[in-house]
């Protein structure tokens, strides 16, 4: 069974929404509904958006971003090394973001500054050991917030949206095209 299709049938189960009901709203067949949640059918685009907008539950939103970018996205910790609560996910978070600053500090120190075509294999390595040091923190502080928003009921969807409305008021990022639902 695909995560989506784990996520899915979680969320709408969370939210008392049937797959028929689902169905209605995604305008597919039950049948298809049910395929999507166990995995026998990878669901189209259109259908994991609407899935995110209607249950507006984190995990369903990462499990469809991961299956939809070929796994680059964040993944859920799901592992049998970690009991998934905001305790122990807030703890792998700090954890992974102290890795990452003394790697950042290293590789200011010795690399970044070097041109990409400059660097030697040892370097290009210390290049690598950042971005997979960056990405622990993606995952660590992805489901951290994740957990937030679904222990203290607060809408995942709205929290992407203010941020990345300050990141646009800053400067950082520029309009994208809004995601519009139900």
């Amino acid at each position: 069974m695909s995560d989506y299709g784990t996520q899915l049938g979680n969320a709408l189960s969370e939210i008392g929404i049937t797959q028929l009901a689902f169905s209605f709203e995604a305008n597919v067949s039950r049948e298809a509904v049910s395929s999507y949640t166990t995995g026998r059918t990878v669901a189209p685009p259109d259908i994991k958006s609407k899935s995110v907008l209607l249950t507006d539950n984190p995990f369903l939103a990462m499990a469809a971003a991961q299956e939809s970018t070929a796994g680059t996205s964040p993944g859920i910790l799901d592992g049998d090394r970690i009991e998934v609560n905001r305790h122990t996910v807030l703890d792998r978070t700090e954890h992974e973001m102290i890795e990452l600053l003394k790697v950042i500090q290293e590789a200011e120190k010795r690399v970044i500054s070097a041109p990409p075509r400059s660097l030697t294999p040892q370097e290009r390595q210390e290049i690598e050991m950042l971005i997979q040091e960056t990405l622990d923190v993606v995952t660590a502080s992805t489901n951290l917030a994740a957990i937030l928003c679904r222990e203290y009921k607060i809408s995942w969807i709205k929290q992407w949206a203010i941020h990345k409305s300050k990141w646009m008021k800053n400067g950082l990022m520029k309009m994208m095209k809004e995601v519009t639902g139900k």
